[in-house]
């Protein structure tokens, strides 16, 4: 983080770890992808799953077969591992419709009611420098308004407040991530599926 505004964030009164740890939450910091698997069927193993689909799907094994091999294993090399130093999820591609920068600009959702709590007021002219800084304040917050209404049903309150209590309980380790960019949940990569499909559920929750 630039040394003037986490000057600006410390003279607000806000914690500049805490925005830190945010902007890594959403990707914004550390954020690496690669391929959820790399493996495909053998011919042997796409061999046994057709011969099933026919046993037990009747007339109707080739529409079912086709969703196996199209929907199913190939949707699968499509996934992604996406990684950053808080999260680790599996992700498919992006949908046409997802908004661009969509993980950007809910960090940027949830800076403005930090700001809002902490001093009254969004602070969009350091949420541009912190995020746009090569933008000028006005086009950012043009921005901000072509997207904003993207986040009428969203509870604002309660996501931050998610936020800041897995901050306030795991602070020591979270400064130390953002300190040595090692993930927070390194040491469970190597454990177990279940480990690894509980971290993945957590972090999703939010």
């Amino acid at each position: 983080m630039d040394a003037n505004i986490r000057k600006d964030i410390e003279n607000l009164k806000a914690d500049p770890d805490f925005v830190e740890f945010v902007m890594a939450w959403h990707g914004e910091i550390g954020v690496t992808e690669t391929p959820f698997t790399t493996e495909r069927e053998s011919l042997a193993y796409q061999k046994k799953i057709k011969r099933w689909t026919k046993r037990d799907c009747g007339s109707a094994w080739k529409f079912y077969w086709g969703v196996i091999r199209d929907e199913c294993w190939k949707a699968r090399r499509k996934l992604v591992l996406r990684r950053n130093l808080f999260r680790l999820e599996p992700c498919g591609p992006n949908p046409n419709h997802r908004p661009q920068n969509e993980r950007r600009w809910n960090a940027i959702f949830d800076f403005r009611q930090y700001f809002i709590k902490i001093d009254r007021r969004p602070h969009m002219r350091l949420l541009g420098l912190l995020f746009y800084p090569d933008q000028d304040e006005d086009t950012f917050l043009k921005e901000w308004t072509r997207r904003k209404q993207r986040f009428k049903e969203e509870n604002g309150v309660e996501r931050l407040e998610q936020l800041a209590l897995f901050y306030q309980h795991n602070r020591a380790r979270i400064v130390e991530t953002l300190r040595t960019r090692i993930p927070f949940y390194a040491k469970w990569e190597s454990a177990s599926p279940v480990n690894l499909s509980l971290i993945s559920t957590y972090t999703t929750r939010h």
